[in-house]
Parts: C-alpha cells; structure tokens; sequence
C-alpha cells in the first residue's frame, strides 16, 4: 500500500510474487511504465483513502446524543490496537495488494449503520460496522515506504485525497444545511444527498442516500490495481524493498527489538496523545454549536488541512535546512501551538460549564472564540474532526485528517527506521499507540455524566508529558539518528 503512516499509505508497495525475477527488459520497460511507478500507487492508495476515510465525513451521522457512536468508536479503536501490530505479519503474508483491498473493506458497513441509526434507530449495525471498520482499517495504515527525499510531500499527496473526501462531503453538507442554525444532527438530506439527485432526479431512481455508501465500498475493487512490489519501480530505477517473510514469532521479537530502543520510547506518550483529544474536541463542538457551525467547520478544517500539511511537506523535505533544524523548528512550532490551544479550552470550558450555550455563526465574537479554537486545534493535531452531523460522529479509522501533529510525528519515525522492514513495524506500533489512546478516550466520553472538565484536564497531562518525553527523540534527529542533512 502506500504510506504514510501508519503511516499513510503512499508508497509502499509490496506484495509478494510468483514472478521470476525480473530480466534488464523487464526492468526497463517497468521504468517507463506509468502504471507500475511509485506515482501511480500512491495515486491509487489515495483514491482508496478518499473513498473509505475520506468520503466517510460526508455521511457520518448517528443520532444527537454522542454517547453511542463514542461507544462505537471505543470498540473500533481497542480492536485496531492488535490489528495494527498484527499488520505487518498479516501484510507479508496476505500481500500488500490485499492488504489495502481488506484494509478499505470496513468503512462501508459502519457507514451504513450509521445510516440506519439516524434513519430507523438501528443499534447493531452501527456495533458491528465498528468491529469491521476495527478489524480492517488496521492493515490500511500499516505499511508504507516513500523516498526518503520526498516523504513530506508524500504524505501531504496522499493527505490531499483524503482531504478531498472531507472537503466533498463538507461542500455538500454545508450546502444543505445552511440554515440549519440549531443543534442537534444533519438533517436526513444530508445522506440523501439532495443536492446531487435534483440534478439526476429525472434519470433515475437511485436512492441517493446509499451513494456515498457505495463508493466507500468499491474502494476495495480499486485496490486491486495496486501493483506487486517486484514491479514497481522509482524514478531512478530503484526498488521498492519491503520484503520481509519472517514468522509470527521472529516478527515479534523484531518488533520487540525496535521497541525498546530509547528514541522509541521517548515516542510513546505523544502516540498515545495523538488521537486522545479528538472526543473531546468533537464533543465540544457538538455540544455548544449550531449544525450549520459544525457543517463549516467541517469544510474549513479539509480546506486547511491540504494547505497546512502541504507546507510542512514541503518544510520537512528542504534539504537546503539542516535536518535537525527542521525537525525541531517544526516541533516545537507545532507543540507551542497546541499548548497554547488546550490553554483556551480550558477557559472556554469553565465559561460554558453549568451555562450550556448553543452558538450560532450569527452571534459573532461569542460564537468566533470557540470556532476559530477549533479550527486552529485539528490545523495542528491529528484527526479529522467529528463530522458536524452529530455529537457523536468522529471520522473513524482515521484515522483520520493528518494534520500537523500526525504529519510530524509519521516524518520522525520514517527518520528513526534503520532499514525499510522497520518503517512497517514502527508504523504499526506506534498506529496501535495511537488506537490504544482514541479507545480509552472515547470510552471516557461515552460516560453522559462525567464534568467535561475532566477530559480537558486529561488532554493538557497528556500534552505537557508528551511534549517533554518527545522532544528526547527530536532534538536526536539529524544528529545521533537519522542522516545528518
């Protein structure tokens, strides 16, 4: 698949063969071959990323209450910390062609529970779509190897994808909700998706609600266009080695080899950090602002999301700037913010604790002091934001947009892999780490009664440890790791 990170997928592409090995021809015309280049598959990859995660947002729903989604999203994301350790001992030996194909196969059944849950108040299916989504979103994000010199802007293409699918069902849901200025969930319009269908009204009888549930599920067909690794080749001709066929047991013992190095460790209290605050951050949303709020906010932070990770990309990539600057001038830029962010949660928090208030775009400054803290908090943290369709719906598996801290943290530990089998066993740890965090949180936010106090509490530990623990590992960066560039 292809990487990023847990990494994204964008570039990793390896799949075992039956094929001899390849003749000078063959490697040739793979060189010129425009479907076996690492282009291509990361093109693919992410065009499996805007169907199942991306396209998500657009019909994330549930009821208004967040407290059974956050259930849901509990059950998710516990299941994807074994299925994200296990990925790379499925990958090797499923192919990673197989692994995208399953890997994208979960989205569609959560979708559809949600569907019917806003529209019949079914419970079950949005339970087992969760399990699906856990079981299989994990082998998604498992794998991934771009070229070292273009990691940042790999990530940021792939991003750009799933972003795309945000931004789609951003732009549709706005639209139908724009006067919407109370709370509570989108309307059913929303899934029905009417503002496509007037346009098609007359050519079919389609039931529109189920359209974006069915791109989610042809996302798995598109992943069988991911080519075998053997095939691929990069622009200078080199190949995508990513082989490993090493047992159940060796595989452990590797992971557990690479686990306790001290640059790792350093790395896992902002692991299990960088998914922990997106319940609460989404329930603050839902709680306190209006539909149509929540449908732009939706809109804007996918707008922001390819532009802020575009230029990090971008930042992260120029070799014109010592590595070691780069990783901790981006670091600390982005940590800076984020404290400065959970500062201003906290006084919002207390301000709204016991008043309840329900703000609308129309209420100006009031209304701004949270939306713009919002917009700033997932600019610069990991997740897409809970779709503005209810309390309760967080863009599931995805995990979601990467935005600056994800972005960040997946360059470290490309930076920290000392051969390519170890960016496949870093990535899946630390995607478990991160999975272990959004189960625990989302646990805590499916209690009804506990102050929301306590959560932000939560979240400002979790960010004053990471942020000290973490910096053990930057400030090695092109220094004692990684190349000295």
């Amino acid at each position: 698949m292809a990487s990023h990170h847990s990494v994204s997928p964008v570039g990793s592409y390896d799949e075992k063969s039956d094929l001899e090995p390849e003749s000078s021809t063959t490697v040739s015309r793979s060189r010129h071959s425009w479907f076996r280049s690492v282009f291509f598959q990361a093109t693919v990859v992410g065009m499996c990323a805007f169907l199942s995660p991306g396209i998500w947002n657009s019909s994330a729903g549930g009821g208004q209450e967040p407290y059974l989604v956050n259930a849901a999203n509990s059950l998710v994301f516990g299941l994807m910390v074994f299925t994200c350790l296990l990925a790379g001992t499925i990958t090797n030996k499923i192919s990673y062609r197989w692994a995208v194909v399953l890997g994208t196969a979960g989205y569609a059944p959560y979708a559809a529970g949600l569907y019917l849950n806003k529209t019949r108040g079914t419970v079950w299916l949005v339970l087992f779509g969760s399990a699906c989504c856990g079981l299989s979103a994990g082998l998604f994000w498992g794998v991934e190897d771009p070229e070292a010199r273009k990691r940042g802007r790999y990530l940021a293409y792939w991003l750009a994808f799933r972003n795309g699918g945000q931004l789609l069902g951003g732009i549709i849901s706005l639209a139908l909700n724009t006067h919407a200025s109370g709370t509570g969930s989108v309307g059913t319009s929303t899934y029905v998706c009417r503002a496509l269908s007037a346009v098609f009204d007359k050519l079919t009888r389609l039931k529109w609600q189920l359209v974006f549930i069915a791109l989610q599920a042809f996302a798995p067909v598109l992943g069988v266009l991911v080519s075998n690794p053997a095939q691929v080749r990069r622009p200078d001709n080199t190949k995508v080695e990513m082989e490993n066929n090493a047992g159940f047991v060796t595989e452990m013992k590797e992971m557990w080899s690479i686990i306790k190095r001290r640059e790792v460790l350093f790395l896992i209290p902002i692991s299990l950090y960088a998914q922990w605050s997106s319940s609460y951050a989404g329930t603050f949303l839902s709680l306190y602002f209006s539909v149509r709020s929540r449908a732009l906010a939706a809109f804007l932070v996918a707008v922001l999301g390819v532009i802020v990770n575009g230029l990090l990309g971008a930042f992260l990539d120029n070799t014109s700037v010592r590595m070691k600057v780069r990783s901790r001038a981006s670091y600390i830029f982005i940590m800076s913010v984020l404290g400065g962010v959970w500062i201003w949660f906290t006084v919002l928090q207390v301000r709204y604790d016991g008043t309840e208030p329900k703000y609308d775009w129309t209420d100006g400054g009031a209304w701004a002091a949270g939306f713009v803290l919002y917009l700033v908090f997932y600019s610069c943290y990991y997740v897409r934001p809970r779709s503005f369709s209810s309390p309760s719906s967080f863009s599931l598996c995805s995990p979601r947009s990467l935005q600056l801290l994800q972005n960040e943290l997946y360059w470290l530990i490309s930076q920290l892999a000392r051969q390519p089998t170890e960016v496949i066993r870093l990535s899946s740890f630390l995607r478990a780490l991160e999975s272990a965090g959004s189960a625990c949180a989302f646990g805590v936010s499916a209690s009804k009664h506990l102050p929301k106090t306590v959560p932000v509490g939560i979240n400002f530990g979790l960010w004053a440890v990471s942020t000290l623990t973490a910096w053990g590992t930057v400030r090695e960066i092109g220094v004692a790791v990684g190349p000295e560039v």
